[in-house]
């Protein structure tokens, strides 16, 4: 185990073999026991010591609007022998009324060394009944990662801004897939991002003044902060599978409408928020959404024909990982748009 762990923060320790009899434990602690409360399965996966703190700040936040059994899984694969250590803790929190604390579990798992086989047969024996999982997989993807894990997941959650190569790491996910016929939902946080302006782009143009310059648009200027690209990637796919665009060249970028008319696509890198904004703009009319730094809203300047301009404001949604998380559990399960949209734009990525 890692000198520098700092074990306290999660918990007891307890053996492999003895988590469920432990859990059983902590609960049963008399007449003023809290209430326990599970409705899913939560798994947080990470690959250093250093992640495990935050991770269970991350998920007693979690915990506060959804009741789960949370496991935490870290794994290091260069020490020098194989060894598995647990913990397990809870997370209270006092009902809407305040009158009582309604606790989630956390059982946190260390496997250090050559783990083949053991995540499954480990991990995934200490699930809570046949709740449903969801699995927050932080970082690139194994190349030795055993696709039977799939199986066991109904919803896996990734973020391809933490990605390196987020081409290759797709394309791996997809084999991997394909290998098990895995049925479960690909969330990505890094699509989230995008969400309240892709939300505020449908609004403006369900106007039906403003749709018909849809057919006319010549550029799109996308603005995000450095190291954000792919988040303005994504964003640019879900706007190229909405409206029939396929890309054609990558340099310039240009894509090309059902008609074959050139669209050329340009993506900035400004200090600020994760997405800055967007541009979309024909000879006759533009239409731009931007977001100050700090700020809760989304501005949108809308300059039309004869001279009209028009002002609105959305809200900008969610910016830790805590609330992308919490935005997540309220959507509803489909991963079809946004795979539609990466289809598009792999190759930018």
């Amino acid at each position: 185990m890692p000198a520098t762990l700092d074990t306290s923060l999660l918990g007891e320790p307890v053996a492999i073999n003895q988590i469920s009899r432990e859990l059983k434990k902590l609960w049963d602690t008399g007449d003023s026991a809290p209430t326990r409360a599970s409705l899913m399965n939560f798994a947080v996966y990470c690959r250093s010591t250093e992640a495990l703190e935050a991770n269970t700040q991350l998920i007693s936040e979690f915990t506060r609007h959804h009741a789960c059994r949370a496991l935490l899984i870290c794994v290091i694969r260069n020490a020098p022998e194989p060894r598995a250590s647990a913990w397990i803790n809870a997370h209270c929190h006092l009902s809407r009324a305040g009158a009582k604390q309604v606790c989630c579990e956390q059982i946190t798992f260390l496997l250090e060394g050559e783990i083949k086989g053991r995540l499954t047969n480990i991990v995934f024996s200490n699930l809570d009944s046949d709740l449903p999982l969801y699995f927050y997989w932080q970082g690139d993807i194994s190349e030795n990662l055993n696709p039977h894990l799939w199986s066991w997941i109904d919803r896996l959650i990734v973020d391809s801004l933490c990605w390196q190569g987020c081409r290759a790491q797709f394309q791996r996910l997809r084999a991997s897939f394909a290998e098990t016929k895995a049925r479960l939902t690909l969330r990505d946080l890094n699509w989230t991002r995008s969400l309240y302006i892709r939300q505020a782009l449908s609004q403006i143009f369900d106007h039906p003044e403003n749709l018909p310059h849809l057919g006319d648009l010549a550029t799109v200027t996308i603005t995000s902060k450095p190291g954000n690209r792919s988040t303005a990637v994504l964003l640019m796919g879900w706007l190229a599978s909405q409206l029939g665009w396929q890309l054609g060249a990558v340099k310039p970028i240009i894509f090309a409408d059902s008609e074959g008319r050139g669209i050329t696509v340009e993506f900035r890198e400004e200090e600020g928020e994760a997405l800055g904004g967007i541009v979309l703009a024909c000879d006759h009319a533009s239409f731009a959404i931007h977001r100050d730094a700090g700020s809760s809203f989304l501005h949108a300047d809308l300059n039309l024909p004869d001279g009209r301009h028009y002002r609105h404001l959305y809200p900008a949604g969610p910016d830790t990982i805590a609330d992308l998380l919490d935005e997540e559990m309220s959507r509803a399960s489909t991963d079809r748009i946004y795979l539609r949209a990466l289809n598009i734009i792999e190759r930018l990525l």
